[in-house]
């Protein structure tokens, strides 16, 4: 009993400690909940973090949220607010995600200053990324996984961190339509099915995404192998039928979807496109294609008999949800360039926790140890690139400072900046 007590009382001890570090250094913090991630108490220091991040992050120049910020500056009231969602719902908004119109509106009565709305940003986009991660943390943490925590790590830089901050909604709605389907996949509650479908009123091309997944939850996430491949085959050989399809009927769905279609698809765009693929250094066209190829060849080998990889529920759940994100990253890409089909990054993230879900019910299984070897370099090339990429936009003040600190310094120079410096 005396032992039980000392150990609680040593447990509170280190939670007032890091109470202590977090409002001193943020950072110390960070780290410590992280190398104790499997201790729940402690992941509150790493969401506190993450709204320092936010509080403090930096726009790149020219980026979506440099665009954010400066709309942001710009007075809006709730007239304004009324308008914009009234023409939203009479289908004559170029804007026709409620939530960023929201967060906007919101952020703009707390204050004016535009730290208060990428940290809103933050707080709702962390939230939401946080549990989808302890979500597929929880399914696998009673096997051993620690020699497969590469593919743990590529879903939690499926995205860059500052992308939530920075883009505000598509990442967001990622997040959350992601979130809603693995608890579905899950339990098969419905109410997890309304909460992915609560991811189009956050960026509107997840409607698309939304009807793959009502049509296979009423499937019950369950079709015989020869109806996926069969429908592989046959969206492989029509998929440039797609397209004249989409163009064909898109007036239907309103002069906004139009719109946003042509932005999409229109010479102009597609040849800015060409040029940025051009101006990228080789890991950039590695990472894009290791992980999207990677990802084909591991969901075809693992059903493989030869290979005994075992399944069970679950796993023939993530297989088939996997394999429709295929079907459905190939139909997008039909319409789109490669650069532009974010849908790939859907398919990517969802064979990833297919395949860390088979890690955890398969010891020793020659496949997945090979396919893990295979990995390990890629998802260090991808994190390298995206941790690069975040360190434009994280204040150096992250390193060194904290909330109150941040309040009278605010010098905008990035960690970036500080290190070329």
């Amino acid at each position: 009993m005396k032992q039980f007590i000392t150990a609680h009382d040593t447990k509170k001890q280190n939670i007032g400690y890091a109470w202590v570090l977090f409002f001193i250094f943020p950072i110390i913090s960070f780290i410590f909940a992280i190398k104790n991630y499997s201790v729940k108490k402690y992941r509150v220091f790493i969401y506190g973090f993450f709204l320092f991040y936010g509080f403090t992050f930096l726009p790149i120049p020219n980026s979506d949220g440099s665009r954010y910020k400066d709309l942001f500056e710009e007075t809006y009231t709730f007239n304004n607010y009324f308008n914009d969602i009234t023409e939203v719902l009479n289908g004559n908004s170029e804007n026709s995600d409620f939530y960023h119109l929201t967060l906007h509106y919101v952020a703009r009565v707390i204050s004016d200053d535009s730290r208060f709305y990428f940290l809103i940003a933050a707080s709702v986009y962390f939230f939401v990324f946080l549990k989808l991660i302890d979500t597929i943390w929880t399914i696998v943490k009673k096997e051993n996984t620690k020699y497969f925590i590469s593919f743990f790590i590529g879903c939690c830089f499926i995205y860059n961190l500052s992308a939530g901050v920075n883009a505000i909604r598509f990442p967001l709605a990622f997040m959350v339509f992601s979130l809603g389907t693995l608890k579905l996949i899950l339990t098969t509650k419905k109410k997890y099915l309304l909460l992915a479908i609560l991811s189009v009123l956050i960026h509107f091309a997840f409607v698309y995404s939304v009807l793959f997944l009502v049509i296979i939850y009423l499937l019950k996430f369950s079709l015989k192998p020869w109806v996926l491949y069969t429908s592989l085959i046959l969206v492989l050989s029509l998929s440039f039928l797609f397209s004249s399809f989409i163009q064909s009927n898109l007036g239907t769905l309103g002069s906004t979807a139009q719109s946003k279609f042509t932005g999409y698809t229109g010479e102009g765009f597609l040849e800015r496109r060409g040029e940025v693929r051009e101006s990228w250094n080789w890991y950039i066209s590695f990472n894009l294609y290791s992980n999207y190829f990677f990802s084909i060849f591991s969901l075809i080998l693992t059903r493989l008999n030869y290979f005994k990889v075992k399944s069970n529920l679950i796993s023939n759940r993530l297989y088939v949800f996997s394999f429709v994100l295929f079907i459905h990253a190939i139909l997008s890409g039909s319409v789109v360039d490669t650069v532009t089909n974010r849908y790939n990054i859907l398919f990517i993230f969802f064979e990833l926790i297919y395949i860390f879900y088979l890690s955890s019910i398969n010891k020793n299984n020659k496949l997945l140890n090979f396919l893990n070897y295979i990995y390990i370099p890629i998802i260090i090339i991808n994190v390298l690139i995206k941790v690069r990429g975040d360190l434009y936009t994280a204040n150096i003040i992250i390193f060194f400072g904290n909330f109150i600190l941040s309040f009278f310094i605010n010098e905008p120079v990035s960690i970036q900046d500080y290190l070329l410096n």
